[in-house]
Parts: C-alpha cells; structure tokens; sequence
C-alpha cells in the first residue's frame, strides 16, 4: 500500500495504490505530504495528476482498522497544535492536516473511478484544480451517518458548488453519482473509464506548455482573491499583473516560452 510517483515530463501523477477500494493510512498520508512538498519544489515538474489504480473506488477514504491509540488529553492537545513531523508516532490527527496546509504552487488535476468518499473527497476538493470523473464515479462524506459533522465548513464547499447541493451531501450522507457532481461543478467532465487517464493526461500536456511561473501566480491571485472585494481583487490582481510586465517586457523569458 502506497502513493507511487510518475514522473513524465513535466506531469508527475499521485497514484493511490492501496486494494481494493483504495483508503488512506496514515503512512500514506506521509508519504502524500512528502511527495507533494517534492513536487512543489522540482523546477522541472508543472502539473499533478491525481489517481488510483483499480476500478472499484478512486478512495473510500480513510482506513477505519487503522489502529487508533487511546490518546491522553495532552497527545491529543499535542497532535492538534503541533506538526506532525515532531510527533513520534503516525496517526489521527496526522499528516492529514500538513498535506492541506501546503502552499499549493502547482495545479493539480484529479482523475476519479468510481467512489471517492471521505477523506478521498476532501483532498480531491481541496487539492484538484481540474476534475474528471467517470460515469460510473460517486461522491461523498458518510461521516454524518456515525455522527462526525462539519465537512462542509472545513472544506469550504460554499466557494466551489451551491448551497442545497452542499447541504444536501454533508446532511444526508448520501452518495452522489457523477451527473450530480457535474450538474453542481464538483467536477469539470465526465469521461469513459479507459479514456479517463488519457484524458488527464491531454489536459496536463495543455496546461504544461504555459510558463511555470504564470501557472503558479494564476493559483495564487485566485486564492488569495476569492475573499476580497471586486474592487480589492482588482487592485491585487492588476499589481501582480503588472510586476510581470515590468519583469518580462512583454514576453516570459526564453526558458519559458510556449514553442508548441
């Protein structure tokens, strides 16, 4: 069980490779952390793709027989303010928590089969720029149903896809299929399962021929922007804009150019 890297070009792809239905561990969230804090960092690298192997389940979220110790009140107060790199052992809170607080840099594409659920979902949302999903995909965050509530704040899913369809998932614990998820812009496409990678892999060699670092400032002038006024988002994102210009002239370096 793991997160295998593929490095093609500039494309690295995540792989969960962990059968069958693909959960997380908390050493895969490990060594997911690890892997995208060396993505952000190669020079070389300028889009993820985000997969699994197997047909039945992109991820059924985290693995309910990893082992979770009766924690003191004080481990627990030092799993939830200290980084997990300080902490002896892996587990919940975990490694979980520092993938989401990286700096997102790059964009990421994710390629969904069949379920993505829990913890799957919430790093699908909140790491994957691009979405493609197959028709057979489904989505959700169960949790609700063993009375663990609060996805739709911590994730944020007011910003990415109405109100009653948000309330409607977090609420019920109901699995949503793929032509409710496209409906409501969960996700981007919905693609045949044996075109799903191809597919990925078309929208990361269209997106890789721009320069890496009009990639990495588009991401952060949307994210930085998304809670500002128009006029306050204007003003940011026309600076920015503007200290490219005053960088490049009117064309990015020779590295950088698009030759395609």
């Amino acid at each position: 069980m793991s997160i295998e890297i593929i490095k093609q070009g500039p494309v690295c792809h995540f792989v969960i490779n962990n059968p069958p239905v693909n959960v997380f561990t908390p050493a895969m969230h490990k060594q997911f952390y690890e892997a995208l804090r060396a993505f952000y960092a190669d020079t070389e690298l300028k889009v993820g793709i985000f997969r699994s192997t197997g047909t039945r389940a992109f991820c059924a979220g985290d693995d309910i027989k990893s082992p979770r110790p009766n924690y003191s009140a004080e481990q627990l107060l030092e799993r939830h303010f200290y980084s997990s790199e300080n902490l002896d052992e892996l587990g919940y809170p975990g490694y979980e928590r520092e993938v989401l607080k990286l700096k997102r840099t790059k964009p990421i594409i994710a390629a969904i089969q069949s379920a993505c659920i829990g913890q799957g979902l919430a790093y699908v949302l909140l790491m994957a720029d691009l979405r493609i999903a197959s028709p057979e995909a489904k989505f959700g965050f169960p949790e609700i149903t063993f009375g663990m509530g609060g996805a739709a704040g911590a994730l944020q899913m007011a910003h990415q896809i109405p109100q009653t369809a948000a309330m409607y998932m977090v609420l019920t614990g109901e699995l949503v299929d793929a032509n409710y998820a496209l409906t409501n812009h969960l996700i981007n496409e919905i693609v045949d399962s044996d075109q799903l990678q191809s597919r990925a892999e078309e929208l990361a060699k269209q997106i890789s021929r721009h320069p890496a670092q009009a990639l990495q400032i588009e991401l952060e002038v949307f994210q930085k922007t998304r809670n500002l006024s128009r006029e306050d988002a204007m003003n940011y994102a026309e600076q920015v804009y503007r200290l490219q210009r005053f960088a490049y002239g009117s064309q990015p370096p020779l590295s950088e150019r698009n030759t395609q």
